[in-house]
């Protein structure tokens, strides 16, 4: 309990005001607040949604005052302490660590980007991570209880995770029953196989039976992906950012321009006003950056020379977790390999092997190298990336949308050419419609050719319909052109509500009668 209550504390002292990274967070938060339960079971993620909606409930069913987006958060530091605590007894019970070195590999997990930085946001991959482990867990205790219950127990638990969220289903069903071959027990596998796949089908039937508008039955039970987009070469540097916050690198111009050349569909605007705080600690960084490098080629070529040193006996294990990032990281690399967010499921995998294979090698005399190494991380991950979120001023989208949050209506419409991200925000934080040009170019041409019969209702314009943003014209290819043909046809006009002329935090009023 006194780890949890640490742990907690930890992530708390750094808990975020500033959400420029958040894609979906706000997305899951009005849901839980707003929505029905039969609207909540995305195919990619069915039971996230609504088990955090119970939970919600529970709390605010006792009086209990609190932001639902803040609540969502609050669960991602509960299941990240957890999670740190399963991890720890896991490497030495069951990997075989000596307790100092599966320290190490903890706080590696605890301070390395991404999964700081999600340990205290409204997402599913914490909680997923937590049940993958757990999951894992199950499996290696398999070797001491080969029975028929913990075989069922399995299936339970490794099916609710698939159902948690859906890519889980790589390392549960093609990654870790590898074991029960190992053991020679096929008729074990072959109950986990069709039990799980009774118990995951049967529950996407049940609920595609209880909501008709999910269209056919096949397409929803093997829907949620995502289209296809970006470099797979890129993925590396994916990783590698994951590890280590790159939110500074921002404030280098030669780097946004790398980043808008080598990533045109990646909407950066927001992570480059984040960066206008950083002043000349960005030199400092640049010097931490360049020794943390210079250390983990260290640690590289000491583990080759030390290869004689490497633990045979736990081959089979560190081949599963190597076997997880492989299968996994294949199919991000095909479906998603320049986001972050997914490729934090394989964070803890990726830094277990680095635990095994590069810290111990090091002789008692060498374990101030990785010291060192943790260190700089922490130092990277908290000035070059936690500590510039705490900092509502330098959110972007607080800063673009905060004079609408405070004059909206329910009555009211605004027009958004996105990000999806700042769509998401504004309809979480004001009550009006708000209507994004790239995913919605219909809704927004009819609502102009029909501004006039709007009875009380006003028509807000965000900047970026005059200033679209780069990476959203590369994507959706829509001519906002369209919108000003039906400016001049009807004899509309723009008026200026909020910000000055030419800047990026401006809102505009449709005048529809001079």
């Amino acid at each position: 309990m006194a780890s949890f209550l640490l742990l907690g504390v930890f992530f708390l002292t750094f808990f975020p005001d500033n959400r420029t990274e958040v894609d979906d967070g706000y997305w899951y938060a009005a849901d839980i607040r707003d929505s029905e339960y039969t609207k909540l079971f995305n195919p990619r993620f069915m039971l996230f949604l609504p088990v955090v909606k119970l939970g919600y409930e529970a709390v605010t069913s006792l009086g209990l005052s609190i932001d639902a987006y803040n609540f969502m958060c609050i669960v991602s530091v509960g299941f990240s302490a957890m999670t740190l605590i399963l991890l720890y007894d896991t490497l030495c019970s069951q990997l075989k660590f000596q307790g100092k070195n599966a320290l190490l590999v903890t706080i590696f997990v605890a301070i390395s980007y991404e999964y700081w930085r999600y340990s205290v946001e409204a997402e599913v991959y914490v909680m997923s991570m937590f049940f993958i482990l757990l999951c894992l867990r199950l499996f290696l205790k398999y070797k001491y209880v080969r029975k028929f219950g913990h075989v069922f127990l399995l299936c339970v638990l490794a099916s609710f995770t698939t159902l948690l969220y859906k890519p889980n289903f790589i390392p549960l069903f093609m990654v870790f029953p590898l074991l029960f071959l190992y053991y020679r027990k096929i008729s074990h596998l072959a109950v986990y196989y069709s039990l799980s796949a009774f118990l995951i089908v049967g529950s996407f039937y049940v609920v595609h039976t209880q909501i008709p508008s999910n269209g056919p039955f096949l397409e929803y039970l093997f829907g949620g992906t995502n289209q296809p987009i970006g470099n797979p070469a890129a993925s590396v540097l994916v990783i590698a950012s994951n590890m280590m916050s790159v939110l500074w690198i921002f404030s280098f111009e030669e780097a946004t321009s790398f980043i808008i050349n080598g990533f045109p569909h990646k909407v950066i605007e927001e992570e480059v006003f984040l960066a206008q705080q950083m002043g000349s600690i960005k030199y400092f960084l640049l010097l931490v950056l360049a020794v943390a490098i210079v250390l983990f080629g260290w640690l590289v070529g000491n583990a080759i020379k030390e290869r004689r040193s490497f633990s045979i006996s736990r081959f089979r294990i560190l081949l599963v977790l190597f076997l997880w990032v492989l299968l996994y990281g294949g199919f991000l690399m095909v479906m998603d390999p320049t986001s972050n967010e997914p490729w934090l499921m394989l964070q803890i995998p990726i830094i277990i092997l680095f635990g095994a294979l590069l810290i111990e090698p090091l002789k008692r005399s060498q374990h101030w190298i990785i010291y060192s190494f943790l260190f700089l991380i922490f130092l990277n991950n908290w000035l070059g990336g936690m500590y510039l979120l705490k900092d509502i001023q330098y959110d972007y989208y607080y800063q673009k949308s905060r004079w609408l949050i405070s004059n909206a209506t329910g009555k009211d419409y605004i027009i958004s050419y996105g990000p999806v991200s700042f769509i998401r925000y504004m309809r979480y934080h004001t009550d009006a419609e708000v209507i994004n040009l790239e995913e919605e170019q219909k809704t927004a041409i009819n609502l102009l050719q029909n501004a006039s019969e709007l009875k009380g209702g006003k028509v807000y314009l965000s900047e970026n319909i005059f200033h679209p943003p780069r990476a959203i014209l590369y994507r959706s290819q829509f001519d906002v052109g369209q919108l000003f043909d039906i400016y001049e046809d009807r004899g509309y006009r723009s008026e200026l509500v909020w910000g000055r002329e030419e800047e990026q935090f401006t809102t505009y009023k449709l005048i529809m009668h001079n």
